[in-house]
């Protein structure tokens, strides 16, 4: 697909995309906008770097009202952090459009018709009315993974039961757990599954692929180092691959600030640098991606018939680069330098665990909880912090399972008005229990089912065996069908 025009997007939108320095729409985008557009409930395994903000975007634009001033839809992230960065991406894209898109507070209401928030704040939010979800139309559970790996299963689960029913789920993940598995089963059984990883792909024999990982602002003086390697021919063609236009102009700028040479014509030797939608075709000596490519196309394109390619991409973006490099049989591995022999030695073991973990484990959930620290600290120092602390490291303590549900039966229901915000307000309050014990909540005419832990069950009962809800008496029980 050759621009979003093909995705049946109005003229407005396209033209806002091209201002933005999107031309082509990648896999993902091509398969998710338009069943997202339509309302249609979607899974699929997506992770930063495939363009999934964008495509969920794209399909928001067209399924909320401008003109309502309620919470539309709810994007969650496992992070406050991650949550943050999501409203910026979809601000740029929606704000021109006449959209209103804001950051979940608990201490104060939100009015944007986009709320993005992790699980714990926009449970925090429901539980003092800041936010209302009667109004969803779409609910994005984008890091789905991660948040069960952060503690935030329970969380999740309790927003997921308080949104409408008819509500659109999408959800996005790095990987299929049993845990997400069942949270789709429980929410989202019939959704559309995006299948825009191929499954069957030529493998690419011989092709190494050498990676950076890195926040963005630390690119720089490594591919500095890498364009000034010594050996490196004058006539070698070297290309640089960047996502949008404004990078491209952008990167050789700083360049040719450190002395580096752009070449003026695409045949020429030396520096090359495009953008989506403006290479030439001819191979390069030495190829570099400016962030992880989007999808397996791409990433062939730039690939193929290469000598060398290095990828630069953000920490959140190597799971996505493993997963397109594993599907093409890639080998390599990341830019390294030679570490002394004696630490080689002394911590041999330490480094083959260190090497498993990065080989096998997900990372994303990690990524995610120490983003944080990139402001502070070097990729290097937390990676010596994290060595440290793992040879260091005391018996890890046992984990608390999640909690057995038991039903409560509370006797107001629809046609008193209770809201969900009303119950979970009433249990936390009078009860003195937090919201991730609060799980299913379903409204009927006459009464209301909640779902509580088991283990605090036997003390809401009690807490609220004299309160009210709307002005009438909870008559709190075990629910007895």
């Amino acid at each position: 697909m050759s621009d979003f025009r093909q995705l049946k997007l109005d003229d407005e939108l396209v033209d806002l995309l091209g201002r933005l320095g999107f031309i082509q729409p990648t896999a993902l985008q091509q398969e998710a906008v338009p069943v997202i557009a339509r309302g249609t409930t979607a899974v699929g395994i997506a992770s930063s770097g495939s363009g999934k903000t964008l495509a969920y975007g794209l399909g928001l634009a067209a399924r909320i009202d401008r003109t309502a001033s309620l919470t539309q839809a709810l994007v969650l992230r496992p992070t406050d952090v991650g949550a943050g960065r999501t409203a910026d991406v979809l601000h740029r894209l929606l704000q021109p459009r006449g959209f209103t898109v804001g950051v979940v507070r608990a201490e104060s209401p939100l009015s944007a018709q986009v709320a993005c928030a992790s699980p714990a704040a926009a449970l925090a939010a429901v539980e003092h009315s800041a936010i209302k979800l009667e109004g969803l139309v779409s609910l994005v559970v984008d890091g789905a993974s991660a948040m069960v790996a952060l503690g935030s299963a329970d969380a999740l689960e309790t927003l997921t039961a308080q949104v409408p029913k008819e509500a659109q789920r999408v959800l996005l993940t790095s990987e299929i757990t049993k845990e997400v598995e069942d949270w789709i089963d429980r929410h989202a059984r019939r959704a559309r599954r995006l299948t825009y990883l191929p499954t069957e792909v030529t493998p690419l024999e011989g092709v190494n692929l050498e990676f950076w990982a890195a926040p963005q602002h630390e690119w720089l003086p490594v591919l500095v180092r890498l364009l000034s390697e010594r050996g490196a021919k004058s006539e070698a063609r070297r290309r640089i691959h960047c996502r949008l236009e404004e990078h491209a102009r952008a990167l050789a700028d700083q360049l040719q600030v450190r002395g580096i040479e752009i070449a003026e014509r695409p045949s020429a030797p030396g520096v090359h640098i495009d953008w989506s939608g403006q290479r030439d075709g001819e191979p390069a000596d030495l190829s570099i991606a400016w962030g992880a490519p989007p999808d397996v196309p791409t990433l062939i394109a730039f690939v193929e018939g290469v000598a060398r390619t290095v990828v630069f991409a953000e920490p959140a973006e190597l799971a996505h680069l493993a997963r397109l490099a594993e599907l093409l049989a890639l080998k390599g591995g990341p830019l390294r330098a030679a570490a002394p022999p004696e630490a080689l030695r002394s911590a041999q073991a330490t480094l083959e665990q260190l090497r498993e973990a990065a080989a096998q484990a997900d990372l994303e959930p990690y990524v995610l909880l120490i983003e944080q620290l990139f402001d502070e600290f070097t990729p290097t120092q937390l990676a010596a912090a994290a060595t440290a602390l793992l040879r260091e490291r005391q018996p890890a303590a046992a984990t608390t399972p999640l909690p057995a549900w038991t039903r409560l039966y509370f006797a107001v229901g629809r046609r008193d008005g209770v809201r969900p915000a009303d119950l979970v307000g009433a249990i936390t309050g009078e009860a003195n229990v937090t919201g991730d014990r609060i799980g299913r909540i379903e409204i009927r005419d006459t009464h209301t089912s909640v779902e509580v832990a088991a283990a605090v069950a036997e003390k809401v009962i009690k807490a609220l065996a004299t309160a009210t809800i709307r002005g009438r008496p909870a008559s709190v029980r075990v629910f007895r069908e």
